[in-house]
């Protein structure tokens, strides 16, 4: 059980190093955030509840170092106009 709670602690750690590497359902959500719609309207186009769309927002916030949807809306369109979100970020 402890090798197991170090082995969940050490991806923990390693996602936290690397905050640009979203699932694709985040980036899916990060997009639809950028473009202003609300959770609800997040929700409904990506057919999930509101409180999934939350979670993901907040995995989302905890990986890019953010703390609103300004911040993540201002660092999404920064990344590259001509593509979509990456799955890796520049670092800063």
């Amino acid at each position: 059980m402890r090798r197991l709670g170090k082995r969940v602690h050490r991806r923990r750690t390693a996602a936290r190093s690397r905050p640009g590497a979203l699932s694709t359902r985040e980036r899916e959500v990060a997009q639809h955030v950028a473009r202003g719609e609300t959770n609800r309207e997040v929700a409904a186009a990506l057919f999930l509840s509101e409180k999934t769309i939350e979670s993901h927002l907040a995995r989302i916030y905890d990986k890019l170092g953010v703390h609103s949807r300004a911040a993540l809306a201002t660092l999404i369109t920064s990344v590259d106009e001509t593509a979509d979100v990456p799955a890796q970020l520049p670092r800063r």
